[in-house]
């Protein structure tokens, strides 16, 4: 099972130095990478970034990495002979070429807030030519999310960090979002104290660091709905037809907002969505929302004998707070006093049209997921072939760090080439793997 490199859909395997190869796969940033040399002895051609670059095994089709190249370093390696260095990124550099422009509600393009619901519509909506076929279901539901230009891969990751699960695009263009570890890695299970010579790893560094400790999250920045409703009371004059607020509403659906003339309830519409200024398109029943100038605009004018009422939940400034008590105790166990160590975080992004405070809790419970303990992470060396960043596995230590026996996640993969066997046989891999004891990677 030979190797077989492609640029742009032609073989180029007898250009590529192989030793040169360097390829990473992560769930610590949005996309994986290559690294490699392309010799052109006779400068009959060259690679060109945006070019697609592939790398698999011949008989089997397996994929070792896909995407395209992202820059071309050119080189003279001799009178007549160019050398390229090449930089590709995984397809998350197609999967990113629009952005997303979108409020999820449960009203809005998809029947739910379920994140598998969220992030197909996504896909479908957004990218072209990736499958869903990797998305799992039932892995938990969002609070309202609005996106504003936005790339594809960030909007996902985003939503996949709040509920602690994996999201990330694979070599045959497919979304995947699963639940970390769902994948057992090559070697289940690494016991430290009992290494031999015919282990498939080596090189074990173990580390836990206390720089970063977050465990009392404010946030602070956003909007969040009112919990009662406010209401707005206008006379006509024959003349006026736009009547200000004051505050910004929470939604035209009327359990957020009920528009009344003298006592008849109106139909609630977006302006300059459903309708703009100065036309006759609307009609004495409906009542255009300004979210820009924060008022009420109808197409007539209410006379002096008419009263317009407008009752509904309003927008204000939020603040909330999440503590992991857990982790704080923790702390406290370590260093002394009451363990606890903030973090701010002041984000415009986490306003929620439905919800009070649910996208600001969410984010600060993945805040303290995240750093609100050391973590222990290890590094180290495998020939086992078919590491692949998510996998679980066992680690256990009676003497390292004081002892341990804990589930580790791999966060980050780097392999690059030990042999390439030419024509036949299997090439093999070196992989350099970093993995933490918590699903969610620092």
């Amino acid at each position: 099972m030979p190797l077989v490199i492609s640029v742009a859909g032609s073989t180029r395997t007898t250009s590529c130095d192989f030793q040169s190869l360097h390829i990473t796969q992560s769930v610590v940033s949005n996309a994986g990478g290559a690294e490699t040399v392309i010799h052109v002895p006779d400068r009959s051609w060259h690679p060109a970034a945006a070019n697609e670059y592939i790398v698999m095994t011949s008989s089997d089709s397996v994929k070792h990495f896909a995407g395209m190249i992202t820059e071309v370093q050119e080189e003279m390696a001799g009178l007549t002979q160019l050398r390229y260095r090449l930089t590709a990124k995984d397809y998350t550099y197609l999967f990113d070429r629009l952005m997303v422009t979108e409020i999820y509600a449960s009203s809005g393009p998809t029947a739910n807030l379920n994140i598998d619901t969220v992030v197909a519509d996504i896909t479908t909506r957004f990218t072209t030519g990736f499958s869903t076929g990797g998305i799992q279901s039932g892995l938990g539901t969002l609070a309202q999310h609005r996106f504003d230009y936005v790339y594809p891969s960030d909007a996902c990751r985003g939503m996949a960090d709040e509920l602690a699960v994996l999201f990330y695009i694979d070599y045959d263009k497919v979304v995947n979002l699963r639940t970390p570890g769902s994948d057992v890695a090559p070697i289940p299970e690494i016991d430290l104290d009992t290494f031999s010579s015919s282990a498939n790893w080596s090189n074990c560094v173990l580390s836990e660091a206390a720089a970063n400790i977050k465990n009392r999250i404010i946030l602070q920045g956003y909007k969040t709905k009112s919990t009662v409703a406010y209401q707005n009371v206008f006379t006509g004059d024959g003349v006026s037809k736009f009547f200000p607020l004051g505050y910004e509403p929470s939604g035209i659906a009327t359990t957020e907002l009920v528009a009344t003339l003298n006592a008849v309830t109106l139909t609630n519409k977006t302006d300059n969505i459903d309708g703009s200024p100065s036309t006759t398109a609307g009609s004495t029943a409906q009542v255009f929302i300004c979210y820009t100038n924060m008022g009420a605009r109808t197409d007539f004018s209410p006379s002096s004998t008419e009263t317009l009422t407008l009752t509904y939940n309003y927008m204000l400034d939020g603040g909330t707070q999440v503590d992991d008590a857990a982790a704080q105790t923790e702390m406290a166990s370590r260093e002394g006093g009451d363990g606890i160590h903030m973090y701010q975080v002041n984000d415009p992004g986490l306003t929620n049209y439905q919800s009070n405070d649910n996208l600001a809790i969410a984010r600060g419970q993945t805040l303290t997921a995240r750093y609100g303990r050391p973590v222990l992470q290890a590094e180290f060396d495998s020939l086992e072939q078919g590491w692949k960043p998510g996998q679980a596995f066992a680690m256990s230590s009676v003497y390292r760090m004081g002892g341990f026996d804990k589930t580790f996640y791999v966060y980050e993969m780097e392999k690059s080439l030990v042999n390439h066997p030419g024509t036949t046989g299997t090439p093999m891999w070196r992989y350099h793997i970093l993995a933490g004891a918590t699903p969610l990677p620092l």
